[in-house]
């Protein structure tokens, strides 16, 4: 991976993070308890990422995030994603799942069904005796 720049920006439930590098998206960040802990979560997922004035594609992104947020039926679908250190597994579960429409949904089960990895569904986990 490149050189990853990142940015945090206002939103309706708080300051969320966007990292990006020269082929397109490659995190966002949805906020944590505070603008530090986001800022640290982001820095932990992009080792030595800068902060920077984001491209106009990142830029785009943010926009649509901010509208999205906000309650907009916004379609996220032309955001470039930098999806090569993915696996091939993940790269299959976003190429499908940012083809749902806006308003439509899909369960766990569903997508993985779809992508033709029918096990790879989540399990519901136990915790202290609940299921969590």
């Amino acid at each position: 991976m490149g050189a990853i720049n990142f940015i945090l920006f206002e939103t309706a439930i708080g300051r969320c993070g966007i990292a990006w590098g020269a082929r397109g998206v490659v995190g966002v960040q949805l906020p944590e308890v505070s603008e530090r802990a986001t800022r640290t979560r982001l820095l932990r997922r992009f080792p030595g990422a800068s902060e920077a004035l984001p491209s106009p594609e990142a830029q785009s992104a943010v926009d649509g995030i901010v509208a999205l947020l906000s309650g907009e039926a916004t379609d996220l679908s032309d955001v470039v994603l930098d999806m090569d250190d993915l696996p091939p597994f993940h790269r299959r579960v976003y190429a499908l799942v940012r083809a749902i429409l806006p308003g439509a949904t899909l369960s766990y089960g569903e997508v993985a069904a779809r992508i033709g990895a029918p096990h790879a569904r989540r399990r519901p986990r136990r915790r202290s005796g609940a299921w969590a």
